[in-house]
């Protein structure tokens, strides 16, 4: 009878160490499933787990290295000034520009565009004489209204700088140049979408150019000194986009819209000195503004910025 008692219990034991081999055999089946997002549900990019009961593919965070779209937006202005070595007046734009320039050292950018000399873009500047109705030299215009005389672009750019309300959008930008070769990301940033004919504008600008030869600009005024030691500024140098501007949509849901420029060839532009370049971006507003600003057809830059090479710009 003992005995009998003994094989029972026996028999007992050897089933509940079977089931739990078996039950332990499915749990490390489990257990050694790969961790890679997408096939294990409780994964974590980088390691560890969240709680089952939460969402098990959390949205990730999207980051850019010029920072967050912040709310607001610094206005900015675009000069652009029509002038020519051959122009006598032309020193005196150019003068005004600088000082306008200085005494908005961050919200106001100088683009030269040369007409009739060795500097000129021939394409550009028929097509921008002609979009902005260029009477004249100096003739220049701000925000890329209707082009004016140099009386009167102090007062334009005072008028934009003192908008009602903050720009509806701003740019940021990370240039990388090595050799010559420019690699160029542009980033607009908004917080609401932007409606309108939309493009965006790229070119390039250098500083502190000689003259094509010595006594080369002509100057028929009184108030600025011009002799062999004369040089160029803001002067336009490249452009990255169509004459009038690329069209971009800027109604993402991520408040922002990226656009690159890749293996740019900077030294075809005739460059004489990569430390005096800038890349200049603008959005602008060819038809259907609502800115009570907007002249000659509602030709208008919204917003605009300015980075050197290898520099990371960010909104401001």
């Amino acid at each position: 009878c003992n005995q009998l008692n003994k094989l029972k219990k026996m028999k007992q034991v050897l089933s509940l160490f079977l089931v739990a081999t078996i039950v332990l055999s499915f749990g490390s089946c489990t257990k050694e499933a790969p961790s890679q997002g997408g096939q294990n549900p409780f994964y974590v990019p980088g390691g560890g787990t969240i709680d089952p009961g939460t969402d098990p593919e959390p949205d990730p965070i999207v980051t850019i290295p010029v920072g967050e779209v912040p709310l607001t937006f610094t206005q900015k202005v675009v000069l652009e000034e029509n002038t020519g070595e051959w122009c006598g007046w032309c020193p005196e734009g150019a003068k005004i520009m600088d000082d306008a320039i200085a005494a908005n050292p961050n919200t106001v950018i100088g683009v030269a565009v040369h007409d009739g000399d060795p500097m000129e873009i021939v394409n550009y500047n028929t097509w921008h004489k002609a979009f902005t109705g260029v009477g004249g030299f100096p003739n220049g215009n701000v925000s890329r209204r209707s082009a004016a005389g140099r009386g009167s672009w102090m007062a334009s750019i005072t008028a934009d700088l003192s908008p009602a309300t903050a720009p509806e959008l701003g740019l940021a930008m990370v240039t990388s140049e090595t050799g010559g070769t420019l690699d160029l990301d542009v980033y607009v940033g908004y917080n609401a979408p932007v409606t309108g004919d939309t493009k965006l504008s790229v070119v390039i600008t250098e500083d502190q150019v000689p003259q094509s030869s010595p006594g080369a600009q002509s100057n028929y005024s009184t108030s600025v000194t011009v002799d062999n030691s004369w040089v160029h500024g803001h002067v336009l140098r490249g452009v990255l986009t169509a004459n009038e501007g690329n069209d971009i949509d800027l109604s993402s849901a991520e408040k922002y819209t990226k656009v690159s420029f890749n293996g740019v060839d900077l030294n075809a532009m005739g460059i004489l000195d990569m430390t005096k370049v800038h890349v200049v971006a603008y959005v602008n507003v060819n038809s259907g503004s609502t800115n009570p600003a907007a002249d000659n057809g509602g030709k208008w830059i919204i917003n605009a910025q300015q980075a050197k090479l290898n520099e990371e710009k960010t909104w401001d």
